[in-house]
């Protein structure tokens, strides 16, 4: 099954006590651009806008479409830092783990080659065992540098996703992390892989 990747960003916000996940990507079949606001993995502000205004004006090149999911991206980071957002109340944990996702990186010894990241994923039911059809997951490198830029796809049938992207120059390599999320309604995941000096071999 092929794939579809998506551009976006992934900002990380403390504010006090809370930690906010910032997500936005560009849905590039319906020409909207998404943001997400997490806290604990739960949504609790988003916002979409649409760029039917660039494809109908033929102007969906990669420049001009990263350039205003950037651009969203900021906006939404400003402003959830100033308070302005109307954020809802996260849910209570969940008090059992039915549904925590288990995210599995199958090449793990092989992912990266010659500067060029390619991911082999998987996604299951914690609790079961079982694959998650239609899940959406996230990779990005992590190097504590400001709104490292995401890469999106969503699961097979079989529970299965595969991610390919540039391996990005890094400004803090001594941080650097690979991350790998999933989401499927209100369950989340996580991997982070603390990346050694030496990025490939």
């Amino acid at each position: 099954m092929t794939q579809k990747i998506y551009l976006g960003f992934n900002s990380k916000v403390q504010l006090g006590h809370d930690s906010y996940d910032v997500q936005t990507e560009d849905h590039t079949a319906s020409h909207l651009i998404d943001t997400l606001v997490l806290n604990r993995g739960q949504v609790v502000y988003r916002h979409s806008t649409s760029y039917e205004d660039l494809a109908a004006a033929g102007l969906t090149d990669q420049a001009i479409l990263r350039a205003r999911v950037e651009k969203q991206h900021r906006d939404i980071l400003e402003a959830l830092r100033e308070g302005v957002l109307s954020l809802e109340k996260p849910a209570p944990p969940h008090s059992h783990h039915d549904g925590i996702i288990a995210v599995k990186l199958l090449n793990a010894r092989s992912w990266l080659d010659a500067g060029r990241v390619s991911l082999d994923i998987a996604v299951l039911s914690k609790a079961a065992g079982q694959p998650l059809t239609d899940a959406e997951v996230e990779a990005f490198i992590e190097d504590g540098a400001a709104a490292p830029e995401s890469h999106f796809g969503r699961t097979d049938s079989e529970g299965r996703a595969s991610l390919q992207f540039p391996f990005p120059a890094l400004s803090e390599p001594a941080l650097a992390a690979l991350v790998i999320r999933a989401r499927a309604a209100d369950a989340h995941g996580e991997l982070r892989y603390h990346l050694k000096a030496k990025k490939n071999g």
